[in-house]
């Protein structure tokens, strides 16, 4: 029986139509936000910026007349225009000739051939956003304890004393959540102190316990205590500029502007709190931030709290202790799902892993916009070989960013123990 031979077309078609759709149905389901955020908005792209109009303040023209003849009040809800530009995350996908020549006479083993690399690139650029989400969009992913050899950095969780002022409200390592090399592995370039000006291809990461972590880079870069870390590109260039603006940019205890619009306006002031030492989550911190943030949203908004592990745990504690009933027949530990009510309605209470040490995010789901110039997707059709490999790469690519349009209807807890 005659054998059908397959090329590298129907790798490209097997991208196509199994690859691509793979990802773009399971990278949501990976990002929790992704799933319950709305796309674009009220935003409009113009000249590589998204724009969205924000109300920064009350209506002027309503007021109450002195008599029926009195004069009207002229005025209008005043606005300003916030702006995010978008950025370029990447993955890429490559196929050795030689895996493609071995799988000609069977099509099954085109798409089999690609499976490995199609799960983790799902996976990697899932939490890769995940990630981004939940960070500030300086791109800190650790800080130099010191050096401890030629290339080699000893590295923590950073605190207040990172080198970067860029990046702030940082108090080191406080539940242990997120190790300090948690989002560095080998083949990465990474970028050390003010703007990642020293480079270097991580070749090590050691982690033991505790709050330090060993990591070995090409070369000799300069080293020095309180350094920031960066990821960077190709070009090993793009620290603290090329990430996307996250939860943490937009719910800064500080007084910079967010998306180009300045603190004063009372709407774009979120509701944050601990920042003075660490204490113990109580429910009436998250009511406090709760209540708080309410007075301004619009009704109908949906609410949900995101917290890493230490605290997930610590609020089902909370609430266990609080059981009034014991089931006589079948006892059981835990709980089966967590959630918040403080007066309007239930807000669900969510694990996430990437939320910093320490953190609660209370999240306005209705006043967050993804921001994208396009669906994610491969960048072009075809399978392009690389220049001096016999290697074909596909890239996968998605131009976004995240904007909040009312930081004061969310609220951030930092410094929380459990």
């Amino acid at each position: 029986m005659a054998t059908t031979a397959f090329s590298l077309s129907d790798f490209t078609s097997a991208l196509k139509q199994v690859i691509q759709p793979y990802i773009s149905d399971n990278v949501p389901k990976q990002v929790k936000l992704l799933q319950v955020l709305k796309r674009n908005d009220n935003v409009q792209f113009f000249n590589n910026y998204f724009y969205a109009p924000i109300r920064s303040n009350r209506h002027g023209g309503v007021v109450n007349l002195s008599t029926a003849n009195a004069k009207l009040r002229t005025g209008s809800a005043p606005t300003v225009q916030a702006s995010v530009t978008p950025k370029t995350l990447t993955g890429t996908f490559d196929i050795n000739d030689v895996v493609a020549k071995a799988s000609e006479n069977n099509k099954g083993a085109v798409e089999a051939a690609m499976t490995f690399q199609m799960r983790t690139l799902k996976s990697d650029f899932s939490k890769n956003i995940n990630r981004q989400y939940m960070s500030d969009g300086v791109g800190i992913v650790g800080q130099v304890a010191g050096s401890v050899g030629a290339g080699t950095l000893s590295v923590k969780y950073p605190d207040a004393s990172l080198d970067d002022g860029r990046s702030s409200e940082w108090y080191g390592t406080i539940n242990g959540d997120v190790k300090p090399t948690k989002y560095l592995t080998v083949g990465q370039a990474l970028g050390i102190g003010t703007a990642g000006a020293d480079a270097g291809t991580i070749t090590s990461v050691t982690y033991t316990s505790g709050s330090i972590g060993t990591v070995v880079v090409t070369g000799a870069p300069a080293i020095a205590a309180e350094d920031s870390l960066y990821l960077l590109d190709g070009d090993e260039a793009g620290a603290g500029t090329s990430e996307i603006q996250g939860i943490r940019s937009a719910l800064s205890a500080g007084t910079a502007d967010y998306a180009g619009v300045a603190r004063s306006y009372d709407v774009w002031n979120p509701q944050v709190m601990g920042t003075a030492s660490n204490a113990a989550l109580t429910i009436t911190d998250m009511e406090t931030v709760y209540m708080s943030a309410i007075e301004y949203a619009q009704e109908g908004d949906r609410y949900a709290w995101f917290m890493n592990k230490s605290l997930y745990t610590k609020y089902g504690d909370l609430l266990t202790a609080m059981r009034r009933a014991v089931d006589k027949t079948e006892l059981v530990s835990g709980w089966t799902g967590l959630k918040f009510e403080a007066g309007h309605g239930n807000v669900g209470v969510y694990l996430d892993f990437d939320v910093p040490d320490g953190e609660a995010y209370l999240v306005n789901l209705d006043t967050w916009t993804v921001c994208q110039v396009a669906d994610m997707g491969f960048v072009e059709d075809n399978a392009l070989r690389r220049a001096d490999y016999i290697t074909f790469q596909k890239v996968w690519s998605w131009y976004t960013n995240l904007l909040c349009t009312a930081p004061a209807a969310n609220g951030r807890l930092v410094r929380r123990t459990k």
